[in-house]
């Protein structure tokens, strides 16, 4: 007899154990199954609605601070940039795909294109305007590397030219893709 109690006392423990771990797997699940349906949400409404909805914030491993990007060429010709805070209209893929549309040349001949979302830095120094006066103007920086140079004519001038190709930085405003500026380095 004692031994059917003992038994009976260990189902009774094991549906007691079964239970608990039920429940408790119950519980996990119905969160996980509550944030995956908040995470398509969020990404749903993202999607369609643009960057007007904020993203989740993000832990940074970088320095925040990180020094500002200048780029020899542009800052001889009086360019500097920034880093900016806010998050683009366009994207990179749009920024590319416009600037290919303006810079068709460029776009097909260049060994490598490269867009960059930085501040633009342009002060007008002269008398009169040269241009118009940029200052921490948000915008995609499309770089086209290694444009080939049309050979000159030997007949006209018999000097080899000293490079054989060139760089193209298209600046675009980042909210509505208008050309800024074009800088041939």
């Amino acid at each position: 007899m004692a031994r059917k109690q003992s038994q009976a006392s260990l189902r009774r423990e094991k549906e007691s154990t079964t239970r608990r771990l039920r429940v408790i797997s119950g519980a996990v699940g119905a969160i996980l199954l509550a944030l995956a349906g908040v995470w398509l949400a969020w990404l749903l409404l993202h999607q369609f609605a643009g960057p007007a909805i904020p993203a989740p914030p993000t832990i940074n491993v970088a320095p925040t601070n990180s020094p500002e990007l200048q780029i020899t060429p542009l800052v001889a010709e009086g360019i500097t940039l920034g880093h900016p805070d806010k998050t683009p209209r366009l994207s990179q893929q749009q920024a590319l795909l416009i600037a290919g549309q303006l810079e068709p040349n460029a776009a097909s001949k260049a060994k490598m294109a490269s867009a960059q979302y930085v501040l633009l830095n342009y002060p007008d120094k002269g008398t009169p305007a040269t241009h118009a006066d940029f200052h921490n103007v948000p915008t995609w920086m499309v770089h086209y590397r290694g444009i080939p140079l049309e050979p000159a004519d030997p007949a006209v001038d018999p000097a080899p030219l000293p490079h054989s190709s060139y760089d193209l930085y298209v600046f675009l405003d980042a909210n509505s893709g208008k050309e800024l500026l074009a800088v041939q380095v």
